[in-house]
């Protein structure tokens, strides 16, 4: 299994109308070939994946502040992160999701304790917006 890496496609869910994230997931795949054609696969996998893959809330660590303009008073709420941040936020939003794939894949070793899987520092992964319309989900991909 040496010529195997555990890759990573990552979703994150928002409402089209606020562009506010609701939450995040992620599903972790051993692959094996070049980057490039383990992207392809992560791709073709992102389109569907998502509808069979654990949701996560976004941490409380992080948090929105939001300015009424009537008033300019502002108000802060833990949990909630705008899609336009996700760029900067990076791949430690996805902390707790990583820590559920490692504990999703540990069901797979075939001896127990023989061996861990682990989600590498710097995964190859692809991420992708899932947009929530009027209560219907479609991946962007």
């Amino acid at each position: 299994m040496s010529d195997y890496e555990l890759c990573v496609n990552l979703w994150f869910c928002f409402d089209k109308e606020t562009g506010f994230v609701g939450a995040i997931s992620g599903r972790g795949y051993f692959l094996t070939g070049s980057d490039e054609q383990k992207n392809i696969i992560l791709k073709e996998l992102a389109a569907s994946d998502f509808l069979n893959a654990k949701w996560l809330p976004i941490p409380d660590s992080y948090k929105t502040n939001l300015i009424n303009t009537d008033d300019n008073k502002s108000a802060t709420f833990s949990g909630v992160i705008h899609a336009s941040t996700i760029d900067v936020l990076g791949l430690d939003l996805f902390e707790d999701v990583f820590k559920q794939i490692e504990t999703v894949n540990q069901d797979y070793v075939p001896v127990k304790n023989a061996a861990t899987v682990n989600v590498p520092d710097e995964p190859l992964y692809v991420m992708t917006p899932v947009v929530n319309e009027n209560g219907r989900l479609k991946a962007n991909c």
